[in-house]
Order: C-alpha cells, then structure tokens, then sequence
C-alpha cells in the first residue's frame, strides 16, 4: 500500500513563526498561492482512491487546492488527524518562549513533555498512532492501495518517528507547509519513503 502524506499550506502564524496548534486558522493568501503553484506536482501522485483530511480549516484548504477533483464520497475527515493543542505556547514565537523551561523541555524531550494548558504528549502521540492505524484498516478493508492524508507538521512527525523504517530524528520529519511524503506501507504498518515532494 500507498500513501501520500501532505502537511497543510502556509497560514499567516506560520509565516510568523509563531505556534500554531489548537487555533483554526485558514491559509494566508500567500500560502494559497504557494498552494496553487504546486498543485502541478501534486498532481503527478494522482489519482488516489481516498483522501483523509483533518477538519481544520488550513487542512481543508489545502485539501481543497490539491484535490479538488476529488468526489465528496471518497474524503474523509478524521478528528484524530488534527494537530496538538500547545497551550500556553499557541500564537506565541521562538523568542518569547525561549527562557521558558517548559518550552526548553518540549524541544529536549521531542515533544515527549506537557505543555501548560495544552493536550497532553500520551494522548497526542496514542490518538496520532490511532489515526494511522485506523487509515490502514480502512484501506485494507476497502482494498484501496493508494490515499492521501493532508494533515499538520506534528501528525506527521509523530507517525513518521515511530513507523518510518529510517528511524531519523524526531526533526528530521518536519516538512515545509504544502510539502508531503510519498510513502510505502509494508504488511506490518512501517513506512517507507518513496520520494519527498
């Protein structure tokens, strides 16, 4: 099996830096237009038989753009898909954060650490896994070989670090907003990248 995994396009907090979690913020009118332009290189991994969404809006957005050949029947969004709550760190930049030890520890520790006020690792990285796995039986189920997931920057460093065959570092994963993975699931869910796009 396939899957073609793609981070969101640009918002304006991205474009500032600034952490963007929980908040729902749409695409910026650049980030769209970054968007449109790549949509020709979207376009050679297509078709695919079913696109998983997060229902935020930057997601849908972006999934929009990207697919917008794509029928309403074979979308799905999943919650699970969304990006973790940072908390007290949303809307805020590396440089108002950087004296913060719990900022310190979040980057130390891989994202591994709580965040104050935010959702908690465990449950950001088991409902992360959930999701994948979930992805994969669906398609197994469905006998669908290729989807696409456009999803948040942590979602996909989040699976990536735990199924991706190469076993990088947690960083390593981070994809440029619109950017994604072409990827391989082997029989026993690990990921093999293919291409980065």
């Amino acid at each position: 099996m396939k899957i073609l995994f793609i981070r969101h396009g640009q918002t304006q907090l991205n474009a500032e830096g600034r952490w963007l979690g929980s908040t729902d913020a749409p695409l910026s009118e650049a980030g769209k237009e970054v968007i449109i332009s790549k949509k020709n290189i979207i376009d050679k991994y297509k078709p695919v038989q079913k696109l998983y969404v997060s229902p935020m809006k930057r997601c849908l957005e972006t999934a929009g753009i990207y697919f917008s050949d794509m029928k309403e029947e074979n979308k799905e969004i999943i919650n699970d898909l969304k990006e973790r709550c940072f908390g007290d760190f949303e809307g805020k930049n590396h440089d108002e954060l950087k004296n913060d030890p719990h900022y310190k520890e979040f980057f130390r520790s891989n994202w591994q650490s709580n965040v104050p006020n935010g959702e908690e690792a465990d449950s950001f990285f088991g409902r992360t896994e959930k999701a994948y796995l979930y992805i994969i039986e669906d398609m197994k189920k469905n006998n669908l070989d290729y989807t696409a997931v456009v999803t948040h920057g942590g979602v996909i460093m989040s699976i990536f670090s735990r199924y991706e065959k190469q076993k990088l570092e947690f960083y390593d994963y981070l994809l440029q907003n619109g950017s994604g993975y072409y990827a391989e699931i082997d029989d026993k869910n690990y990921i093999s990248i293919i291409e980065k796009l």
